[in-house]
């Protein structure tokens, strides 16, 4: 008998016996020992293929547990199987162990760490725009168009987010006092604190997974 089981550490490795039906199994452990015994529930006298068998008999099989090797997170064998089951045609490769964040931000063109005033607050412009525009529109709409006026207003509502979540990686101003003041009124329409917030997306940058 050998048989290996789905999504274990084990392999199980006996010699083949016999295909006995109605039988019940039960089994006990030992460290490194495996027993698996059944009763024959067949009256006494009554043959099974040849076999004779008293309702009392009991037989034992034994079988060594043999570890088996897990599969490596970082093979190409895991990261293909990982792939298939989440329906995408690849999982990237790992990063290099010399590579460091550092290195990636070097990589990137000074321009994408320039901040841009002119850009910054005409998104605070349009922000309060649209959400003043969405309340106005709730407040006015008849029945059958304040489904259109939810959604309007909650979309604009995350532009708030968005510019809150500038101001705590201080990608929106150059001064941290004008960036505290902004991301704490950008999320009072969120009804969420700004502070608390920064300081738990701060931890989770520092450990992203």
């Amino acid at each position: 008998m050998a048989c290996r089981l789905a999504d274990s550490a084990f392999l199980l490795k006996g010699p083949h016996q016999t295909s006995i039906r109605s039988r019940r199994i039960a089994t006990q452990c030992s460290p490194g020992l495996y027993d698996l015994k059944w009763e024959n529930p067949l009256q006494k006298g009554i043959k099974h293929k040849g076999h004779s068998f008293s309702p009392k008999k009991i037989h034992i099989v034994r079988a060594v547990a043999v570890p088996v090797a897990p599969i490596s997170e970082d093979s190409a064998e895991y990261r293909k199987q990982l792939a298939d089951s989440y329906g995408f045609r690849q999982i990237g490769e790992p990063l290099p162990e010399n590579v460091t964040l550092k290195d990636v931000i070097d990589s990137l063109p000074r321009k994408v760490f320039e901040i841009d005033d002119g850009k910054a607050w005409t998104s605070v412009l349009i922000s309060v725009t649209s959400y003043s525009l969405g309340l106005f529109m709730i407040s006015k709409a008849p029945w059958y168009l304040l489904p259109l006026a939810w959604a309007w207003t909650g979309t604009a509502v995350t532009g708030f987010f968005v510019i809150g979540h500038d101001c705590a990686h201080k990608s929106f101003a150059k001064n941290k006092l004008v960036e505290d003041i902004v991301g704490t009124l950008a999320f009072l329409p969120l009804i969420y604190p700004y502070e608390p917030w920064r300081f738990k997306h701060d931890r989770h940058h520092a450990k992203t997974n």
